[in-house]
């Protein structure tokens, strides 16, 4: 890959970093897989949109290991837009619109052949997972104070992308610290200023957080616990993405 400044692999599978102005971003390469997307009637704090369906990424693809911080932001952009101050802090206060014209389309004129894109709701909540089906990556019920920044924690705002543990396969922070806008909301329906978040926020409350919920703000907000992570489709990979509300045979 020539967007990569290095490679390697770990316990938790392969990995790229990829360097702009002398900030660094790793990525995860996440297999192809089939899973069960949305939540079971049963999952507290269910709500509506959550409709739980058999779903298969039919392709690998790199996604960045942490929400973007303010570092990485700055040096793509050369502006700070967070309210919350701090180079290893998630950026923040940026709208879909600046995400993907400002940040995402000068990261790929400086780096051709990268690509690099928001995840759709399915590579998110696949991703989140990490394989499991809890409501939660370490499990169901409440989210314990040493796993996830929410409304309940201290301080109220957010921590540095790397603080609490990695999910299974990696990726830091897929719950809670700061939602997280995607490429496009999976079905029809929507209203086409509307884009869906997912993750919940040092701002929600824990319930909020789990794998399965999905919020939905205009393309224009820009708000104070919502930021974003970036996604690269491996090279030659098909963006084919299928989901089937039948189930598995």
């Amino acid at each position: 890959m020539d967007w990569a400044s290095a490679q390697g692999r770990d316990l938790y599978g392969d990995w790229a970093e990829l360097t702009v102005g002398g900030v660094t971003q790793r990525l995860r390469c996440l297999p192809a897989g089939a899973f069960w997307m949305g939540s079971p009637a049963r999952e507290p704090g269910r709500r509506q949109d959550e409709p739980r369906r058999w779903a298969t990424v039919a392709a690998p693809f790199w996604l960045a290991d942490t929400a973007c911080t303010q570092a990485l932001w700055q040096a793509v952009t050369g502006q700070q837009p967070s309210r919350f101050r701090g180079e290893e802090l998630p950026v923040e206060q940026v709208s879909w619109d600046a995400v993907t014209a400002r940040f995402l389309s000068e990261l790929n004129r400086r780096v051709p052949g990268l690509h690099a894109t928001l995840p759709t709701e399915m590579q998110w909540e696949y991703a989140c997972r990490a394989g499991t089906q809890t409501a939660f990556h370490w499990g169901d019920g409440p989210v314990p104070p040493d796993c996830a920044q929410h409304a309940g924690c201290l301080p109220r705002q957010t921590v540095p992308v790397r603080t609490f543990a990695p999910n299974p396969w990696g990726l830091w922070q897929m719950h809670g610290n700061v939602q997280e806008w995607c490429e496009q909301a999976d079905g029809a329906g929507h209203r086409s200023d509307l884009r869906v978040a997912r993750g919940g926020s040092w701002n929600s409350s824990a319930r909020l957080l789990r794998a399965a919920c999905r919020d939905q703000h205009s393309r224009t907000a820009a708000r104070h616990d919502l930021g974003f992570r970036l996604l690269v489709p491996l090279s030659g990979g098909s963006p084919i993405l299928t989901d089937s509300l039948d189930v598995p045979s």
